[in-house]
């Protein structure tokens, strides 16, 4: 089974303040760097990274990895336009299922996109992390169900499809945590 992955990394960080996906972990290595590294890592095959605002510069972080930068010129109309954008190229390859991402999660790791991988290669109809008390990115969404995202629209996400009751669920530790605000960068960097 060919999963493909799209790290969806075109928002503008508006009450962060600064481009989230080029902050740096303790490696030295951007968050989109990291995500896409991690995506490789877990055996994913083509990875696409959504860009929009901070184009040129979040292009630049990843150009020494084997990804696919992919321009959604949409951006500002909210997450399903990027997911439509990643989703798309990933349907042009004929990938048999995706994984998606973002790279505000820092706890997720390799190990966590492989457990979603192994699941859903279980048989799984689709697999979404749990965390705290909901469902979410990072996820793995089988090529039958692409075109699901075409109807989305806003800031809306795959929340809805990870919802259905014949989703798998892979428990994210720290899955709750994401990088928002000062407050949770601050946060992260005192716990690396």
């Amino acid at each position: 089974m060919n999963i493909g992955a799209v790290i969806l990394a075109a928002g503008a960080s508006t009450r962060l303040g600064e481009p989230k996906q080029l902050l740096r972990n303790v490696r030295g290595e951007t968050l989109v760097e990291s995500v896409a590294q991690e995506a490789l890592d877990a055996g994913a095959s083509p990875v696409f990274v959504v860009v929009g605002a901070s184009a040129e510069t979040v292009r630049t972080a990843v150009q020494h990895l084997t990804v696919t930068v992919v321009e959604n010129v949409d951006w500002a109309d909210g997450m399903s336009s990027s997911i439509r954008a990643g989703v798309c190229g990933a349907d042009a390859c004929a990938v048999d299922a995706v994984l998606l991402l973002a790279c505000d999660m820092p706890s997720v790791g390799t190990a966590h996109l492989r457990k979603l991988v192994d699941a859903l290669h279980q048989g799984a109809v689709r697999v979404a992390s749990e965390y705290g008390d909901t469902r979410g990115i990072p996820a793995v969404i089988r090529r039958a169900e692409f075109a699901w995202f075409e109807t989305l629209t806003g800031d809306k996400g795959a929340k809805g499809l990870l919802m259905l009751d014949d989703t798998a669920l892979v428990h994210l530790e720290g899955g709750t945590f994401d990088l928002d605000t000062p407050e949770d960068v601050a946060t992260w960097r005192a716990s690396e």
